[in-house]
């Protein structure tokens, strides 16, 4: 399920290229610097003296320096069928203030934004804009209105990486009976200020340099300058609402979005009935549904309703035997509550980089929707949109991060599940056998499990050529190997994933006169080493944790024999820790083990030369050699 937004860029026609005299000499250096495009002038207008008519304007400049910047001029406006775009223009100057296009709203493209949903009620106009030549300044002015006052787009005055603001503007129009509130966040380093009177908030930004992508960074929201605004009293698609708490949020969200939705055809009813009939706990009731609803279902992207909000009716999901996030929830709460077990509609932002419901700022928010089912003091949590998660696992798109989940005493803030270092591990296990040229023959298991298990689980649906190309893509510094054989085990109950592979791999023994360097590390070498950033702002973020353990048993050729083994090394940093092995074992055969832990935690931006060492030794030390010495007869 994704938000839908009707983003409000608006027109001010007062404001034209010409009066103001923009010009890429006029840009102050320090601000492009870094700079892929620099937002020279912004006035956003928004009206909301009158909730079931919100008005916006937008006038936005933008000089363009190169092909990257060209994303950032957002030339488009979304409507649907309670919203309409009244008017919209661009114009294109070259870097002297001459103008080179005009184009005026009949001059738009206007699509569906159907794009990967099934369905949406919602079009775009948009200008697909091709430069000729850089630099270029682009001005933007259109003007929109809809009867919707549930989502006021959220300020950033710095809309991106690479993008510096010469000048940006906010300003509110309300009722005083229905003050906006709004929330600031990463405020305190720019030039930016909050002023009010008695109908009307101005934010203003000026001079904000561009900042840099940095790897290993936080999320974008917590770096970038930006205020949360909403109404605590609002219309969503005719729909009144009110939140001025969770706890209101979510009776309001309970008794106007979901509460006639869960309809059940009586033969469905009586099934699941019969499905749970000899479990005797909510778990094994649970277990049982959720099952049902994977084989029954499944996922497609359906964009309509309130807002996006509204999930399609139980019965429809049962008839159709497909749903998007909020439907495929819906339909099962309405499973469970059929057979009598409790459960939650749990909103959230769904992705692999973590991001939290605002937990003392209630609006709408969130892209996604799961379920929770209470079990004790903890929570169990669905995906109900995958027909191959295992019950009671998330993975890495919707774990340890703040949810807002809407129970019978309104909305109340939670937290999802959180992967421990120690839960996420991986085993690999390898029986390696060096012939007397040089090629190997190697059976290689490997045991996967939190985290790690969400990498692996879906292999299994992949065609042979494409799971081919994965293991090559992962062991791509071994230069040519063939596949023999390829087993895969999915332990749903266990949540455990278990890989079995025999591979041949041609001379992979370097050759050293008569005899061969041999690096043990054949399946885990890792050969990521993060760029060098200098003068590094941001602060250093490791987003998850895992442990990997290998064990390596090599059998060598007759007539060879093992000349020394190296010394075991261990790397113990903040970050985690590392360590290799080489033995000896009564048959003659080498024993390599290693085992690699890394920890989830955020540091100060000094220690990522810190972090950029500790895994560059690793990459060194992953390629340990060892010399197979010929014996001389």
């Amino acid at each position: 399920m994704k938000k839908i937004f009707c983003f409000a860029i608006l027109l001010c026609s007062a404001h034209t290229f010409s009066q103001k005299g923009y010009s890429i000499a006029s840009i102050p250096s320090e601000l492009t610097e870094y700079s892929n495009s620099v937002l020279i002038d912004e006035l956003v207008e928004i009206d909301v003296t009158d909730i079931n008519k919100m008005k916006e304007k937008t006038h936005r400049v933008i000089a363009v320096f190169n092909k990257l910047g060209d994303e950032d001029t957002n030339l488009y406006e979304y409507y649907n069928e309670n919203s309409r775009v009244k008017d919209v223009e661009v114009r294109i100057y070259d870097s002297f203030g001459k103008e080179m296009e005009h184009f005026r709203k009949k001059d738009f493209m206007d699509v569906s934004r159907t794009g990967n949903n099934m369905y949406v009620d919602s079009r775009a106009l948009y200008i697909n804009y091709t430069p000729t030549t850089y630099p270029y300044i682009v001005v933007y002015d259109s003007e929109t209105e809809t009867g919707d006052s549930a989502f006021i787009s959220p300020w950033y005055p710095l809309g991106g990486y690479a993008e510096s603001t010469q000048k940006s503007t906010l300003k509110i129009k309300f009722d005083p009976l229905n003050k906006p509130k709004y929330k600031s966040k990463n405020l305190e380093d720019f030039d930016i200020s909050i002023s009010e009177s008695a109908d009307e908030i101005t934010f203003s930004a000026s001079n904000i340099s561009a900042i840099r992508y940095e790897e290993h960074s936080p999320s974008f929201s917590n770096i970038f300058p930006n205020v949360t605004i909403a109404l605590d009293n609002f219309r969503l698609k005719g729909t009144s609402g009110s939140g001025k708490d969770w706890q209101q949020f979510g009776s309001w969200m309970d008794k106007s979005l979901l509460s006639d939705v869960r309809d059940l055809p009586e033969g469905t009813l009586a099934r699941v009935k019969s499905l749970v009939a000899n479990e005797t706990t909510n778990e094994g009731k649970a277990r049982k549904i959720y099952q049902f609803l994977q084989n029954k279902v499944r996922y497609v992207s359906i964009q309509i309703g309130i807002g996006g909000w509204k999930p399609m009716l139980a019965s429809d999901v049962d008839k159709l035997s497909y749903g998007d996030c909020k439907a495929l929830t819906n339909y099962t709460k309405a499973m469970l509550e059929a057979v009598g077990v409790p459960s939650y509609y749990t909103i959230l932002y769904g992705d692999t980089t973590e991001r939290n419901i605002v937990s003392d700022f209630s609006s709408l928010q969130g892209n996604h929707m799961i379920l929770a089912i209470p079990n004790g003091e903890e929570m169990t949590w669905l995906e109900c949109t995958s027909q191959d998660t295992p019950y009671g696992f998330i993975g890495d798109f919707t774990d340890d991060r703040d949810v807002l989940i809407i129970t019978p005493e309104g909305g109340k803030i939670a937290h999802t599940k959180v992967y421990k270092t120690e839960e996420n591990t991986q085993e690999n296990v390898s029986k390696v056998k060096i012939d007397p040229k040089g090629n190997v023959t190697a059976s290689f298991q490997s045991i996967s499990k939190g985290l790690q298990y969400d990498d692996k689980y879906l292999l299994p649906k992949e065609k042979k050529e494409d799971l081919d190309e994965k293991y090559k893509n992962k062991w791509s510094y071994i230069n040519g190997f063939a596949i023999n054989s390829v087993e895969l085990n999915n332990n749903k109950e266990d949540v455990v994933f278990t890989e079995n592979l025999s591979l041949t791999i041609p001379n992979y023994a370097n050759p050293v006169g008569n005899d061969f360097l041999f690096c043990a590390n054949i399946f885990n070498q890792s050969q990521y080493i993060p760029p060098r950033i200098e003068t590094r702002k941001q602060n250093l973020y490791i987003g998850s944790g895992f442990i990997d353990v290998d064990t390596v048993e090599v059998e060598i050729p007759e007539n060879f024999e093992i000349d020394g083994l190296p010394e075991e090394t261990i790397l113990e940093t903040k970050f985690g820790k590392y360590q290799i092995g080489f033995s000896k074992n009564p048959d003659n055969k080498l024993i390599y083990s290693r085992k690699m832990t890394l920890n989830k935690g955020e540091y100060p931006p000094s220690e990522y030369e810190n972090f950029r060492d500790f895994l560059r030794s690793i990459a060194r030390l992953d390629k340990t050699k060892i010399l197979l010495k010929q014996s001389v007869q």
